[in-house]
């Protein structure tokens, strides 16, 4: 299937045609399994590619070690890991671990995995996967965030509530857009029910916690 473009689109993709360099670090940067049927290019967009060569060099002339470049970037993901942990909601992990060490704080730190727990431990790498996602996309992907158009502050303000309602068994549009009039007096968006399929709970997006204190 082609795709229809608008001519300012069209426009766009014959200039990254041209612009070969820029083409090149963009096919670079695609997940590898896209390029399966390219296997050449995809060994040469990675081989030939600058960065690649200069982080070969500099591992050739010992400006640093392999396995101080892994450590930075996992000094790197701790951070970004830390950052979703604490927007997230983990009373059931403070929870264990009151009955792990009670009052006493400085325990913490002499805990094992297998005292906190496979199952915990799962869950919250879990949240923390499904959490990726709604942190990368564009903030744009949000009609409450929307810069054209009319935004329904009365429903996206209480949207945590629709999306309560959705999981206690309202979840048709009829459903849902009956249960709003009753209770937000306003009408539910056609696309929300689309839109908490793809982002969740709206309380667990910061953006959306942001926009309803401002």
């Amino acid at each position: 299937m082609t795709a229809k473009l608008s001519p300012k689109a069209k426009a766009e993709l014959g200039s990254l045609m041209v612009n070969t360099s820029e083409l090149v670090n963009l096919l670079s940067l695609l997940p590898k399994e896209q390029l399966s049927d390219y296997p050449l290019l995809q060994k040469e967009l990675v081989s030939k590619h600058p960065g690649v060569r200069d982080y070969n060099k500099a591992i050739k002339d010992k400006q640093f070690s392999k396995e101080e470049y892994r450590d930075r970037i996992f000094a790197k993901l701790d951070l970004f890991a830390y950052e979703m942990a604490v927007a997230l909601n983990t009373d059931y992990l403070i929870e264990r671990v009151n009955l792990l060490v009670g009052a006493d704080i400085d325990k913490i730190d002499e805990l094992e995995m297998s005292e906190i727990g496979a199952d915990v431990l799962q869950r919250i790498l879990n949240d923390l996967s499904n959490h990726v996602r709604k942190q990368v996309q564009p903030k744009g992907d949000h009609p409450f965030l929307a810069e054209r158009g009319r935004i329904d502050h009365k429903f996206w303000r209480h949207s945590d509530k629709a999306f309560d309602a959705y999981y206690e068994g309202y979840n048709t549009q009829a459903a849902l857009d009956a249960w709003c009039q009753l209770n937000l007096n306003t009408r539910c968006p056609q696309s929300f029910i689309r839109w908490l399929k793809a982002y969740g709970d709206p309380r667990e997006l910061s953006e959306w916690c942001n926009y309803v204190a401002s």
